[in-house]
């Protein structure tokens, strides 16, 4: 039989006989809030080199984890001339006022919750582009992405094949991307777009809000 350990508040580890290995759980972070979200831009035109297409900020006092942040884009309208398309995931830090325009996206309630029990989030500003790009707060982006991702755009239905952790991926045991207050992510348009193309861009993104970290 397996041999326990007890410590005084009764938690009791099994350790096994035969190869002496501890027999644990894995279980999810305990946290606040957990949440998904999958959201998708207008048909984008012209959006500028280095135009933010999502933000997130933390307006909270506790820390927010992004575990996984990925992104698809497809060409619905093909660019007058064929061309590179890059997309560049930042940490934004010193975040003191919100990105404006777009379309604001309210992660309130049990909103995009992964359980209905579990907590609400307690404040973020979070917005993605509709056809134009977001418009800029006041924040401090890091010099270099922390991920990039590109493709190439020749015609109608060319893609970025969508993903749910192509641009972050968190794995038991990984530290997350924590964003204490007034920090978040962005995710810029990094090569500007060329004349009558039309590219749709969806993001999926997963996240806890913690009491600390």
């Amino acid at each position: 039989m397996a041999i326990q350990l007890q410590n005084t508040t009764g938690n009791v580890l099994e350790v096994d006989t035969t190869f002496k290995a501890a027999r644990m759980s894995i279980r999810p972070l305990e946290s606040l809030a957990w949440l998904s979200l999958g959201a998708q831009t207008g048909l984008l035109n012209a959006i500028t080199a280095n135009g933010p297409l999502f933000s997130l900020r933390n307006l909270s006092a506790n820390p927010i984890l992004i575990r996984r942040f990925g992104i698809g884009v497809v060409t619905q309208t093909a660019f007058t001339a064929a061309q590179l398309l890059e997309y560049g995931l930042y940490f934004a830090r010193a975040w003191t006022a919100s990105d404006s325009g777009a379309a604001a996206i309210a992660l309130t309630g049990n909103n995009c919750k992964h359980r209905t029990s579990l907590g609400t989030l307690t404040s973020v500003d979070c917005r993605i582009s509709t056809t134009g790009g977001v418009g800029a707060g006041t924040r401090t982006l890091d010099a270099n992405p922390i991920a990039l991702i590109g493709g190439w755009s020749g015609g109608v239905g060319q893609t970025i094949n969508q993903a749910p952790d192509n641009l972050l991926q968190h794995a038991a045991g990984d530290y997350p991307l924590v964003l204490a207050q007034n920090e978040g992510i962005v995710l810029n348009n990094l090569v500007a777009q060329g004349a009558a193309g039309l590219v749709k861009v969806y993001v999926n993104l997963e996240l806890a809000e913690a009491a600390s970290y």
